[in-house]
């Protein structure tokens, strides 16, 4: 059983002596949410400040105050005031993620941590991987949306709210019994030293290359990051697309790494790795996907209701990631059939004759171009794409959203729910401005209208795309459960 180091003698104890023996109850960053018995931590502020905070904290009944100093040492004082303990501490900003890690009592010590990184797909891949193995009735914890908790300030370069949540996470999940947990890891995070102190048992890439949409100088910069990471001596193995431009010289260069290769359609181990899966074979249905497939643990056939080609490569790095944990690989390819599209990414609704609908939310320029791309491999009649356009800011995206549509669907429908709106309706105007098919786009000011408008255009061989807004999906879903009812 797990237990937090909460008294502050114990807990510094590495760093500074003779510390009386007080009990912490948990450890605050924010003056408004102290409570009686907490360490109140303050870092980074002048010297006003810091005399104001520690006022306050004393106010509140923190029980022990810890500051940052320019000294030379750490030390210690002790106010009047209802006993607070307050201690300066040397480059205090240096040792908090070792302080959270003490208090927590090195959660990540009893955990086998899967750290998931790249530019697309880390969603999904965690997803399976959790789908998987609850099938086969393991137990699986996920840490995500960390970057969410980041304090944003021009003042102050140290993010106060990352130790506390992945610690705080991290120690939650050893007291729930959990002894294998997955992190998404975004760019961002990967440059931080909390994030640096982990050790993982796996990192999973999942795409490392980026297009044209990046600028250059961001790509690099974002490379260089993913690399620096994955060279670390705290990785066991990693997992790599194959199917990336980079991968090889990425083989190349990461010396001394246990590496597994994902690849698709390509001869068997590329890279020459010890450890490879290879896809010989991919039959693309709308109804389910069949991945045939030869690897280092034997070959076999994969069936999954997940559609586009990049979900191929997201099911066999979840699929490497499992027979490295030493799991059957007759069970995984028996239990990959159970395995769901993640909500609004690439969800499907069809029912009987109806056509199908392509739920994904997220509408950016690279993810509505590979999975407009990723349709180009199924047997259909016409694509319809239901576009989001209010969040599209920037002109030049609009432009590459308007050509990307005008590419690879065959009618787009906006959906305006605000006439009076001028920006909205400028929005529109500068994504269909560049194309030379003005009658493909139709433009609704009612959502049910233009459901019952999509309905009566299309058949079960036609394929709609629907990449809205969360607010605008649930409208359009609850009109389209609607007709189905009624009519199929």
């Amino acid at each position: 059983m797990i237990k937090k180091i909460d008294n502050i003698q114990e807990l510094l104890n590495p760093w500074v002596n003779n510390i009386p023996h007080k009990k912490i109850c948990n450890i605050k960053l924010y003056i408004s949410k102290i409570k009686i018995g907490d360490l109140f931590i303050i870092l980074q502020e002048k010297k006003k400040s810091k005399k104001k905070y520690i006022i306050k904290a004393i106010k509140h009944k923190a029980n022990v105050i810890l500051y940052e100093t320019k000294k030379n040492k750490h030390g210690l004082c002790i106010s009047t005031q209802f006993h607070t303990l307050i201690i300066y501490f040397k480059k205090l900003n240096q040792y908090i993620h070792k302080i959270y890690e003490r208090f927590f009592n090195y959660p990540q010590k009893k955990l086998k941590l899967i750290g998931i990184i790249g530019t697309y797909g880390k969603t999904t891949v965690t997803n399976l991987i959790a789908q998987w193995e609850q099938l086969i009735n393991k137990k699986i914890g996920i840490v995500k949306n960390l970057e969410k908790k980041i304090h944003k300030s021009k003042y102050n370069i140290y993010n106060k709210d990352l130790n506390n949540s992945i610690q705080k996470k991290l120690y939650y999940l050893v007291k729930k019994k959990i002894n294998t947990s997955i992190i998404e890891l975004s760019s961002n995070l990967l440059i931080k030293k909390q994030i640096s102190h982990l050790q993982f048992e796996s990192v999973i890439c999942t795409t490392l290359n980026y297009n044209n949409l990046d600028g250059q100088k961001n790509m690099f910069q974002k490379e260089k990051i993913k690399f620096s990471f994955l060279n670390r001596k705290k990785i066991k193995t990693i997992i790599l697309n194959g199917d990336e431009n980079i991968t090889h010289f990425w083989i190349k260069n990461l010396k001394n790494k246990k590496i597994i290769s994902i690849t698709t359609l390509k001869t068997d181990n590329i890279f020459n790795t010890k450890y490879w899966i290879n896809a010989t074979k991919i039959i693309y249905n709308t109804s389910h996907t069949t991945i045939l497939f030869n690897s280092t643990w034997g070959s076999g056939n994969l069936k999954s209701s997940l559609l586009s080609d990049f979900n191929v490569n997201n099911i066999l790095l979840a699929l490497a990631n499992l027979l490295l944990a030493n799991y059957s690989l007759n069970i995984l390819i028996k239990s990959s059939q159970f395995l769901n599209p993640i909500n609004r990414k690439m969800e499907k609704i069809q029912k009987n004759n109806s056509p199908l609908f392509i739920i994904n939310n997220i509408h950016s320029p690279q993810i509505l171009y590979r999975i407009l791309n990723s349709l180009k491999n199924y047997n259909y009649e016409k694509i319809w794409c239901i576009l989001g356009y209010e969040e599209i800011r920037d002109i030049s995206e609009r432009k590459i959203i308007g050509n990307i549509v005008e590419q690879f669907s065959d009618f787009v429908i906006f959906i305006n729910n605000h006439i009076q709106y001028k920006k909205k309706n400028l929005i529109i105007k500068d994504i269909i401005r560049g194309s030379y098919k003005k009658n493909k786009f139709f433009i609704f000011y009612n959502i049910e209208k233009a459901i019952q408008f999509i309905f009566s255009q299309t058949n079960k061989y036609d394929i709609i795309l629907i990449s809205e807004k969360e607010k605008k999906v649930k409208k359009i879903i609850k009109y389209i459960n609607i007709i189905l009812k009624k009519n199929f």
